[in-house]
């Protein structure tokens, strides 16, 4: 059988190697593979064991780092997604505050806004790159509604979200990495300051109600950990979008009769959402720790060890979805492990993914038609993120 290095970002320059996944999955037992230095890996690409391993948080950790490489947390601060219980709990319990149905409910009317004003300012220059003019655009400007940034400040805080933004390609947007850890700099210390502006002056934000939320058993958040919440959601927010938006609508333009199917019947808005989010898998897999002896497919997995969960492989694995390889936005059931497998690190803003995702469907939808490619979109040169770094369109 073939062998193809998934740890390097070749492999995934043509797209995601779902042909390789699938061999990968008709193998017995695990996949060994090694990272440039030599680290090894345990590839988990079968629905059921990403299932798994994403739900069991005693013997898979995300602490050290849920990269496949500890040296890629770069920042030094306690991420957390990079945390395990019980501060990850505490974290996480206080965080949702600020992404309940409630306050998502509450969001819709001004998403709503945003993404009517930007397809209007796309539609009037006929041509331009989906991916920087709408799919990045969009999550920067819900994000900063979210968080609560005065509108005078938002252009400075979306530039500098910007450098932080590289989908896993540090050449995305030609950024250095020195410009982008600048900018995560003076994101940290505009959220730290916008924290204290908020505890005299609350509002109906993000912000404000981090700062409400708290007890004796959790404690309150302090305002380097809403600022942290903060310039994370911003950066990892956006990228997830970003994802959906461009690969959604190549999907869409690909496959037309999905698009006709959609436009005829918009009660189907909702399922092209989660069918989306399947078909493009936005973060293409994330590594965990084994934290104690187990056993996988017949693997022993031995404490000290790591696993990389293939999303992407988990996303078309046959044995949980009828026809993976097709594209259908009626697709029901779509148990999809793109936001993770379940478990206590699921993705926390997955409510607002698909709130966005949803409203900009139900508003590009009779503007999709007259939509074509002008060139072949350009990927982005990495394994992590499934994007594009350009895609130029225009209106007929």
């Amino acid at each position: 059988m073939r062998e193809l290095d998934l740890m390097d970002a070749r492999a995934f320059a043509g797209g995601v190697p779902h042909d390789y996944f699938r061999e990968l999955r008709a193998r017995p037992g695990l996949h060994r593979a090694y990272d440039a230095d030599g680290f090894p890996f345990w590839y988990l690409v079968r629905h059921a064991d990403v299932v798994r391993a994403s739900r069991d948080n005693d013997t898979f950790r995300s602490a050290p780092s849920t990269m496949t490489s500890v040296r890629q947390d770069s920042t030094g601060l306690p991420l957390i997604s990079f945390l395990d219980a019980p501060e990850h709990t505490r974290l996480r319990r206080l965080a949702f505050k600020g992404f309940t149905p409630a306050r998502l409910a509450a969001l819709e009317k001004p998403v709503a806004r945003i993404v009517r004003r930007i397809l209007d300012d796309v539609a009037a220059a006929g041509e331009f790159d989906l991916a920087e003019d709408v799919a990045l655009r969009l999550p920067l400007e819900v994000l900063a509604e979210l968080v609560g940034v005065p509108e005078a400040e938002r252009p400075q805080v979306i530039e500098w979200t910007r450098h932080t933004v590289n989908l896993g390609d540090p050449d995305y947007h030609h950024s250095t990495p020195e410009r982008a850890s600048a900018a995560f700099v003076h994101l940290m210390a505009y959220f730290e300051e916008l924290v204290l502006r908020r505890r005299t002056d609350p509002g109906d934000d993000l912000f404000s109600v981090l700062l409400a939320a708290g007890s004796e058993e959790t404690g309150r958040l302090q305002a380097e950990e809403i600022a942290l919440l903060a310039t994370t959601l911003m950066g990892a927010g956006s990228e997830t979008t970003y994802c959906s938006i461009t690969g959604g609508t190549l999907a869409l333009l690909q496959h037309p009769e999905q698009l006709a199917a959609l436009r005829a019947d918009r009660e189907l808005v909702p399922t092209a959402v989660e069918e989306i989010v399947r078909w493009v898998t936005p973060a293409t897999h994330f590594a965990r720790q084994v934290h104690q002896d187990t056993e996988i497919a017949g693997q022993p997995l031995a404490a000290g060890e790591r696993v990389v969960l293939w999303y992407s492989s988990a996303n078309r694995d046959e044995a949980a979805f009828t026809h993976p390889e097709r594209f259908d936005v009626a697709r029901r059931p779509n148990p999809h492990v793109s936001f993770g497998g379940g478990g206590p690190h699921v993705c926390i803003g997955r409510g607002l993914a698909a709130l966005e995702l949803r409203l900009f469907l139900a508003a590009f939808l009779d503007r999709l038609p007259r939509l074509e490619l002008t060139e072949e979109p350009v990927r982005t040169a990495t394994n992590f993120m499934n994007s594009y770094r350009r895609m130029r369109v225009r209106f007929r």
